[in-house]
C-alpha cells in the first residue's frame, strides 16, 4: 500500500472516528470474516459471485433473570421464590440472513449491492435490522481494488414490558404492553483489497449509525417515556490469506482481526479487539481459534470449525462454494459462573451466475445488397 494510499486511509479513519454519541451496541458475531456485509457495505460484490449467508449467534447459554430471587428478600412485594420458563435464558440471540450480488459491467466487477435481515434479542428487548446498500468498485493501477459502500436501515426496537419485575409497581416511568419504536439510520464504509500481499489481503473501516436515534417506548402507567439511544460503532477489519501454509501445499491459513467500538463523546468507549485464525485443509476443512480482547483483558476464547462439503462442483476453484461453520465461545471473566457459553452456526453459498449475451443478428434486404456491376 504506498504512501498516499495510506494517507487516504488514515484520513478517513479521522473523519469516521469523532461522530459520537450513546448508546447499546451492535450485534456481535464470531465468525465476522465470512459476514462483513454486516457492518460493512462497502464488502457488496466484493467476492464477484452471488451469496446467501445465514447465521444463528445463542450467547451465553443458561443466563436466567434471577430478580424474583432478590426480591423476595423484602416480603412486602409478595413475589414467588421461582423462575418461570418465561424469564429462563435471556441472554442474547441473534438471528441473520443476507444476500449479496455483484454489479458486473461488460466482464469488470463494478460493484455490489446486498439486503440483509438481522433480529438481536437482549433479555426482554429485541430489535430488528432491516438493511439494503452497494458499493462502487475502483481498479488501481497494481491490480488492487478500493470500494466505497453506503447503506440505509430500517430499525425497529420492542421492549417486552410484560415480563418485566420492578421495584416499584406503581412507578409512572414504568413501559406497560409491549411498546415499539423504529427509525432510519445510515452507514458507510471503505473496503481495500491486494491481491499481491501474500496470497489477498484486505482492510475495511466501516461505521454504522452515522445519525443516531432515540427510541421511545411510552406508554407508561403515569404517560412516562423511556428512551434508548443507537450509537455510531467504528469497525476496522482486516486479514489476509497464506497458501502452502507451513510448505504444506494442502495448507492454507487466514488470519484476521476486527476492532469494533461505540463513539462516545470522548472518544472510543468499549473498544473490543477479535484476533483470529483459520488453518484449511485441502479446501475441505477447517479449524482455528479466536480471542476476543475487551478493557485491555481477555472475554472469551473460541473454537472455530468449517466445512465445505464435497457438492458437485465444491471446493477452492469452484464456481461455487458452500460453507458450514460452527463456533463455541467460552467465556472468560465473571460471566463464566452463570453462563455455558456460546455457540454460533453459520451457513454461506456463493455462486457465479451470468447473463448470457444476446447474439448478433443480421437481416438482409435487397435494397442494401451490393448492386452487381451488370446492372450498371
Amino acid at each position: 500500500m504506498n504512501k498516499q494510499l495510506l494517507g487516504r486511509w488514515v484520513a478517513l479513519i479521522a473523519l469516521i472516528a469523532p461522530l459520537a454519541l450513546f448508546a447499546q451496541t451492535d450485534p456481535l458475531f464470531t465468525h465476522f470474516t465470512f459476514n462483513k456485509l454486516l457492518y460493512n457495505p462497502a464488502y457488496a460484490g466484493a467476492s464477484g459471485q452471488f451469496c446467501i449467508n445465514a447465521i444463528n449467534h445463542q450467547q451465553w447459554l443458561g443466563y436466567d433473570d434471577e430478580s424474583p430471587y432478590l426480591k423476595t428478600q423484602n416480603k412486602d412485594f409478595g413475589i414467588e421464590n421461582t423462575l418461570d420458563a418465561a424469564r429462563k435464558n435471556i441472554a442474547p440471540v441473534t438471528r441473520g440472513l443476507g444476500f449479496s450480488a455483484p454489479i458486473m459491467v461488460k466482464g469488470n466487477n463494478m460493484g455490489g449491492a446486498f439486503f440483509s435481515l438481522v433480529s438481536d434479542q437482549v433479555g426482554y428487548e429485541t430489535a430488528t435490522y432491516m438493511k439494503g446498500g452497494g458499493s462502487y468498485a475502483y481498479t488501481l493501477a497494481d491490480g488492487s481494488n478500493i470500494r466505497l459502500g453506503v447503506d440505509i436501515t430500517n430499525l425497529t426496537k420492542t421492549l417486552d414490558a410484560t415480563k418485566l419485575r420492578y421495584h416499584d409497581p406503581n412507578d409512572p416511568m414504568i413501559p406497560i404492553g409491549q411498546p415499539s419504536d423504529q427509525h432510519t439510520t445510515f452507514g458507510a464504509g471503505v473496503y481495500y483489497s491486494n491481491p499481491n500481499i501474500e496470497d489477498g489481503a484486505y482492510l475495511g473501516v466501516s461505521s454504522t449509525h452515522l445519525n443516531p436515534q432515540t427510541f421511545n417506548y411510552g406508554g407508561g402507567i403515569g404517560g412516562g417515556t423511556v428512551q434508548v439511544t443507537t450509537n455510531r460503532h467504528l469497525y476496522i477489519v482486516g486479514g489476509y490469506k497464506k497458501n502452502n501454509f507451513m510448505g504444506n501445499p494442502s495448507l492454507s491459513l487466514d488470519p484476521a482481526f476486527l476492532i469494533k467500538t461505540v463513539m462516545g463523546k470522548g472518544g472510543m468507549v468499549k473498544p473490543q479487539l477479535d484476533l483470529q485464525g483459520l488453518v484449511t485443509w485441502n479446501g475441505l476443512f477447517a479449524g482455528g481459534a479466536n480471542i476476543r480482547i475487551y478493557k485491555l483483558g481477555a472475554e472469551s476464547v473460541s473454537l472455530i470449525l468449517g466445512y465445505y462439503p464435497p457438492l458437485l462442483g465444491n471446493g477452492p476453484m469452484s464456481d461455487q462454494k458452500l460453507r458450514v461453520g460452527y463456533s463455541y465461545d467460552l467465556t472468560v471473566n465473571h460471566i463464566l459462573r452463570n453462563s455455558a457459553g456460546s455457540h454460533e452456526l453459520q451457513v454461506n453459498y456463493c455462486f457465479m451466475f451470468t447473463i448470457p449475451e444476446r447474439p448478433v443478428r443480421v437481416f438482409r434486404h435487397p435494397r442494401y445488397m451490393e448492386r452487381s456491376p451488370e446492372w450498371d
